[in-house]
């Protein structure tokens, strides 16, 4: 929270205090205070007086009394028995104390009687603490001693005892800046100078606290050409200048810098072109910082260390290519690792949101769920970027979470002249929170500085957008290798038939992943192979190729290269990848030239050698696909046939010289593969069957799979070929071997088709160059799938080494299980039998299946196990519904419905007679088909009937329900007929409301009079509990329900049914009525409530626990499976399992699914306009809130939370009346002003009106208003009694009144209304569906006319903030029933931050 302004008033009156204090002391006793403050750590008296002794001679015990007389005038700070100088006051004394030069007297004092211990070693001071640094810093400072400041905080790094080290920046701000003495700093000498109003500048602009002192002297040393004026602290100025948004001054600063010094300006160049939007111009200007900054330095990449360089970072982003995407976030990766920076966690947080951009979307929850605590853990740069990245990735996110905060620096940066930082606090608050002012604001803030918000370096995307976004940048990542720690890896680039090789040394990181790898000096390759024991046979043949060239010359050094030759060492090798795509591997194949032999045209053959030769090169590369190089070795015979087949490389003849060109291909079929339309002559080669069974290729890429269809006639070994393409004749050698066959080129291209047709995940993606890439892991197991249902219709190929498999297959009916009864649940058990030696049991398999959301589950060794997607799908719903125990798990009786499919469908069932009794019943009851007495007196609706059955059903089975029907749907009739059908059996309790209990006698006596209806009154109340029978229904208050002596009696009885009616009444468990309702006993227990959740989802544990307790587990399990997952990351999935869980049990139908006749229901937000004083009262209010909120500390949180609420009780009536609040105001209420306008409008019209108010004496100020406006009226609060209700409502429905005052709390439920068609409510509530039940006593059965609801919100306060959180908790229950999203509990700092805290 914000205090900073308060507080620094405080400090610096008690600073005036105390040195006023001082300033009066006689001489012996400012020694004394300014010993202590030269000596600055906590010392006893003893230590004082040894050390005081050698300055002044003085008795102890005189001694004693100054310094206890020096502690009352809180000169001294005593702690215990230890004392020091008020910390206010020290560094006011020791200036003093150098100003009358009596400072190195006492410095030296305490150095020779209070020395600080030396390493015995290297010399290094041994300190204890910090507070002994500082002491010694402090020395050095006001001794001027640059060189002995410095040792000190050297010596400090070294002492490994103290953890938590405490800053260089933090000790400087704490000396200079307490107080900041601009007169004591100008005496410093330069560089102690600089250094100081760096500090203090730089930290204060990140706490936004105020430096007007300081910055007022840089500004005049600076453009006044002071003795301190430098370059450096032109620099510091220009910083501060950016910050503040004055880049007119920033940029005459940085031009009178001198040229000598201007190689050291660029990167503020490019911080201040950026913020004018040029972003061409700040690049330039970066990019010829970093090189500056780099020159000299090697290899070794290097960053600014000071703010510019952030911006820089947003220079490249604004800029949008991919090349400069990458070369920031490596600037970001390389600023992350250095982990002393004090900007290192936003250089984090930019690098994980340019992994994003480029593709790593598993990356941004990093991001969305790093927490901002300004200023007490991070600093306003901090506060900033943190914010940005979130809103980047999020924006929706962000409105949730920052506005509060983001308005606290925006004001906080405005009120100390931090403009740049309140433009861009202001500029993203607009785009929080939609405000037309605050938009203006920022508009004007642009336009004054000239400056283009950094918030458009990135434009904030919607889901699918940064999906796209993402997938446009993605870059494939190293796959995974395990094996080793240390491995040489291959990266070649492929040229015109050449690849060079660059050899480097991988090593696995953290992560378990292989790192990008160092390259390694091909002269060490060379001469010291020793060295490398982690190379394989076939990497010390390719580097035994490498060759030593030395140029002859004066200066002549060696030279190391791969001549062409090395590339043929690589066939087969596994571990060669493109240099340019280093996660994408590539085989190296050995080839021979091809001799292509056609049938043209006119008669004509074609005779081509491939690849044509050039001179100079006796090793071709070619990239046969995009992971594959065949490497051929031009022998001199290729070259004699190149030189016959001419220059052209093509030689025409004759189809009549057929004979002759088969006697050719027999001479050279040895030599090159020969690819014939014509055959190949039959002489020199074996003939031998083509295969024409399709080849399938799979080579790892990323997390996916690169898949190539192919064709290979002569079988394992041969040349791979396109099927349907090239020659019917193909003569090649294969393993040493000259071979011949004919293709089927027609049947290829239909084996492959078909194996397309087959594999639908092939299907689905188009070819590229005659591959598929698949991406996802998933999809990549299917394939295996539909590749192991072809069996051997085709041949599935990896690389050595890299192979997953699809080892097992299961379905349901595979699964053996067996249920038993254990206690008053039912166990389960089963087992999976894979083969012979692989059994799952049923713990094993749900603990499997935690590892992925596949079907595909992992089992070890790149085996996996393949579910069908049914079993996968009953799988997820018995962990649903049950709970892990032993080998097996245990569920509920009632959880049976959910998990009624997967006991149908399992292979082999074992169950106990308790089990098949509990199925037989459930059958019952889905067969039952209830009937309604008919003695019952209303004819019930369909979906009324369908109620009564639903109740019905569950009564039989002997389970509880809950009817969360929509207010207004005639809950209470149902309840009655289902009463009346089970009144045979025993008796009824009804526990309602105190306002509903007449409307249930009423409904009772009108609909099921037979039964017997008893009030439960005064009287001998035992005794008419003691002769209860059949047909009796006991009527009782939740207000009596929660006396211990009526929860005593009413427990001791076996009830039929039990009617909780409002159940919401019962919410809260800790509460009386709550703990009293649970220890109620019936056959049946029935719940009715149209809010079954009204803020969270523990209520709804609750109303389950009295229902059907142990079906949602332990209050502590039910927030673990469910509260937590739903309410605090909206997770889906746990929603849909507790939906799942609960549905058989809670009805709910809503009035647009089941009355079509019921009239239309408006709902209209009037704004009330504050006028000025009533504002002002309000805003006075609210900041006396905050005041006294931030400043105390409550003793627990408990308490803390009740005096929130307590504040925001008092600002909310506030906005009703002033009078609400300061009984004698005078003030008007702009709110009565506007209802009375209303009011008057509607009653013209003639139509009746219920106003609700939650404050009654709000109400009884309109009531006062109505008698002066002569408008008759009815009023109903939570003091009226039960019978004057009924008289209430009865006359209003019969006529009498045009307008009914009701208390939200007392009239809000129970009611039924209709005489009146307009609803104003004066405040809102917490949560609307208080509201929304209110309202329904209107809008109900009965109501002919359309209904219209009016809510009157003051603008601009706390009221609107409530109403803003009716959109998050708007009819809770439904979001669980429906799919919208649930909000939870408020916390106290939530409440703070409505009040603006």
């Amino acid at each position: 929270m914000f205090t900073i302004n308060t507080s620094a008033t405080e400090i610096n009156r008690k600073r005036v205090q105390l040195r006023v204090v001082y300033e009066e002391l006689p001489p012996i006793e400012k020694q004394m205070v300014q010993l202590f403050s030269v000596i600055y750590e906590p010392v006893s008296k003893k230590q004082f007086f040894s050390c005081f002794s050698k300055v002044g001679a003085v008795d102890s015990k005189i001694l004693d009394v100054y310094v206890e007389g020096l502690v009352r005038a809180q000169l001294l700070v005593k702690n215990k028995e230890l004392i020091q100088c008020h910390d206010l006051l020290v560094e006011i004394v020791t200036r003093d104390a150098v100003s009358t030069e009596k400072f190195e007297v006492l410095a030296n004092c305490v150095h020779v009687q209070m020395p600080i211990r030396n390493y015995e070693v290297n010399g290094y001071r041994l300190f204890s603490n910090e507070m002994q640094l500082i002491r010694e810093v402090r020395i050095g400072l006001y001794r001027g001693d640059l060189n002995y400041v410095n040792k000190q905080f050297h010596d400090y790094e070294q002492c490994r005892q103290i953890k938590n080290k405490i800053s260089v920046q933090q000790v400087i701000y704490k000396i200079c800046n307490n107080p900041f003495d601009a007169k004591w700093i100008e005496v410093l000498p330069q560089e102690l100078y600089e250094n100081c109003l760096r500090i203090i500048l730089l930290d204060s602009a990140l706490k936004l606290a105020p430096a007007d002192e300081a910055f007022d002297l840089i500004k005049e040393e600076c453009f006044f050409k002071g003795k301190h004026c430098s370059d450096s602290l032109r620099i510091i100025l220009t910083e501060q200048l950016l910050l503040r948004g004055s880049l007119q001054e920033a940029e005459q600063c940085l031009e009178s810098i001198s040229k000598s010094f201007q190689n050291q300006t660029s990167a503020y160049w490019g911080w201040l072109n950026f913020l004018r939007d040029d972003v061409d111009a700040a690049i330039t200007y970066y990019h010829d910082a970093i090189e500056l900054l780099n020159k000299g330095r090697g290899k070794r990449l290097t960053y600014f260390t000071n703010l510019s360089g952030l911006f820089f970072i947003l220079a490249l982003i604004k800029e949008g290519q991919k090349s400069s995407l990458h070369k920031a976030l490596e600037y970001c990766s390389l600023m992350s690792r250095e982990s002393g920076h004090w900007l290192r966690m936003i250089y984090y947080q930019l690098k994980v949101l340019l992994e994003v951009q480029l593709g790593d979307m598993s990356q941004k929850q990093f991001i969305l769920t790093n927490r901002v605590v300004f200023p007490e853990e991070h600093n306003i740069i901090e506060a900033l970027f943190f914010i940005l990245c979130h809103y980047w990735i999020d924006a929706n996110s962000a409105k949730r979470h920052f506005v509060s905060l983001v308005e606290r620096c925006y004001s906080q940066a405005m009120s100390n002249d931090y403009t740049w930082l309140a433009m861009e606090s202001v500029e993203l608050l607009s785009r929080l929170k939609s405000d037309e002012s605050l938009e203006t604001q920022a508009e004007n803030l642009h336009e004054e500085l000239g400056i283009t918000s950094i918030i458009n370096a990135i434009a904030p995307q919607s889901s699918w957008q940064r999906c796209l976004t993402a997938l446009a940048n993605l870059k494939k990542q190293a796959p995974t290798i395990k094996e080793g720690t240390t491995r040489l890896a291959w990266f070649i680039t492929h040229y015109a038939f050449k690849c060079t090789l660059q050899p480097r040394e991988q090593k696995v990181n953290n992560k378990g992943e292989w790192g990008k790898g160092r390259p390694i000096a091909l002269k060490r390759l060379k001469n010291d192979l020793d060295e490398f024991d982690y190379l394989t046979t076939q990497d010390i043949k390719a580097c035994a190729c490498i060759e030593a060239y030395y140029d002859g010359h004066y200066y002549g050094k060696t030279e190391y290269s791969f001549p062409d030759r090395a590339i043929t060492a690589l066939v087969g090798h596994p571990l060669v990848f493109w240099d340019d795509a280093a996660s994408t591997r590539v085989e190296i194949v050995k080839g021979e030239p091809e001799l292509l032999v056609k049938k043209g045209r006119k008669g004509k053959l074609t005779i081509e050698f491939s690849p044509k030769l050039s001179q100079s090169q006796n090793i071709l590369a070619i990239k046969e696909t995009p992971t594959r190089v065949k490497v051929i070795e031009i022998t001199l015979e290729h070259r004699r046939i190149a030189e016959i087949i001419g220059n052209d490389n093509r030689l025409v003849v004759p189809i009549t010289a057929e004979k002759q060109v088969l006697e050719a291909i027999n001479g050279v079929s040895e030599i090159v593969t020969v690819h014939s339309d014509i055959g190949g002559g039959g002489s020199g080669a074996e003939e031998v069957p083509a295969q024409t069974i399709p080849h399938i290729v799979l080579l790892p890429a990323s997390e996916g799979l690169k898949v190539s269809l192919l064709s290979c006639p002569f079988g394992s070994g041969g040349p791979y070929y396109r099927p349907g393409t090239g020659g019917v004749t193909v003569i090649a050698e294969i393993n040493n071997k000259r071979l011949q066959t004919q293709r089927n080129l027609k049947e290829e291209k239909l084996l492959r088709d078909n194996i397309i047709a087959a594999c639908s995940t092939l299907a689905g993606i188009d070819a590229e160059d005659g591959e598929w890439q698949i991406n996802n892991p998933e999809d990549c197991l299917e394939l295996l799938l539909e590749l192991q249902t072809l069996g051997d219709s085709v041949v599935v190929e990896w690389p050595q080494g890299e192979k997953l498999r699809v080892t097992h297959r299961a379905d349901l009916k595979d699964f053996q299980m067996s249920i038993q009864r254990s206690s008053d649940w039912f166990g389960a058990s089963g087992e999976l039998k894979l083969d012979d030696k692989l059994v799952l049991d049923m713990r094993q398999l749900l603990e499997l299946l935690d590892k992925t959301p596949s079907r595909f589950i992992p089992l070890g060794d790149g085996q996996f196990l393949a579910l069908t997607q049914a079993f996968r799908r009953r799988l997820e719903e018995l962990k649903t519904f049950s709970e892990v125990s032993n080998k097996g798990v245990r569920f509920h009786p009632l959880a049976t419905l959910g998990l009624e499919d997967f006991v149908d469908e399992v292979g082999t069932l074992k169950a106990d007679k308790h089990w098949k009794v509990h199925v037989q019943r459930l059958k019952e009851i889905q067969n039952l088909q209830p009937k309604v007495p008919s003695t019952f007196q209303a004819e019930l609706r369909d979906y009324q009937v369908e109620g009564f059955n639903w109740m019905s059903r569950l009564a039989h089975w002997g389970v509880g329900a809950c009817l969360a029907d929509q207010m207004g749907l005639g809950k209470t009739i149902q309840a009655l007929a289902l009463i009346l059908n089970h009144a045979a059996e025993g008796a009824t309790l009804i526990i309602a409301p105190t306002s509903v209990c007449m409307n249930w006698i009423s409904e009772a006596q009108k609909f099921a009079p037979t039964l017997n209806i008893i009030q439960f009154g005064s009287g001998n109340r035992q005794k008419v509990l003691d002769n209860l029978k059949p047909f009796d229904m006991f009527v009782c208050s939740y207000g009596l329900l929660q006396q211990e002596e009526v929860s005593q009696m009413l427990s001791q009885v076996e009830w039929q049914t039990i009617v909780l009616d409002e159940a919401q009444a019962i919410k809260n468990m800790s509460t009386k009525r709550s703990q009293a309702a649970m220890n109620l006993k019936a056959g049946f227990k029935l719940i009715t409530t149209g809010t079954p959740i009204e803020n969270h989802l523990g209520e709804l544990w609750n109303l389950f626990r009295f229902i059907n307790p142990g079906l949602l587990g332990s209050f502590e399990s039910f927030n673990e499976r469910f509260a937590n997952p739903i309410e605090k990351f909206q997770d889906k999935g746990a929603r849909t399992k507790l939906k799942k869980l609960i549905q058989p049990f809670i009805l709910r139908r809503t009035k647009n699914q089941v009355l079509e006749s019921l009239p239309s229901r408006t709902e209209i937000l009037l704004h009330v306009e504050l006028s000025r004083e009533e504002m002002a009262f309000y805003e006075a209010l609210r900041r006396e809130a905050v005041a006294k909120l931030t400043n105390e500390e409550a003793p627990f949180s408990g308490q803390k939370h009740l005096q929130v609420l307590a504040e925001i009780m008092k600002l909310r009536r506030s906005c009703c009346n002033a009078r609400l609040v300061a009984k004698d105001t005078k003030l008007p209420s702009a709110k009565l002003q506007l209802f009375g306008e209303v009011l008057g409008e509607l009653l013209e019209n003639r139509h009746k009106v219920l106003v609700f108010s939650q404050f009654v004496d709000h109400l009884h100020i309109i009531r006062d208003y109505l008698d002066t406006q002569n408008i008759s009226y009815q009023y109903l609060d939570g003091s009226t009694p039960v019978t004057n209700r009924k008289k209430a409502v009865d006359a209003f429905q019969a006529g009498e009144g045009d307008v009914f005052l009701i208390s939200l709390k007392a009239g809000g439920t129970g009611l039924n209304l209709t005489a009146a068609d307009y609803v104003i409510h004066m405040d809102p509530w917490w949560n609307p569906a208080v509201e929304d039940q209110a309202s329904d006593r209107a809008h109900r059965i009965g109501q002919q006319r359309p209904v219209t609801i009016y809510r009157l919100v003051a603008k601009d306060t706390i009221e609107d903030k409530i109403v803003e959180l009716h959109h998050h908790k708007r009819d809770l229950a439904d979001s669980l029933l429906e799919g919208a999203d649930i909000s939870g509990k408020m916390s106290t700092e939530v409440l703070l931050q409505l009040m603006g805290a």
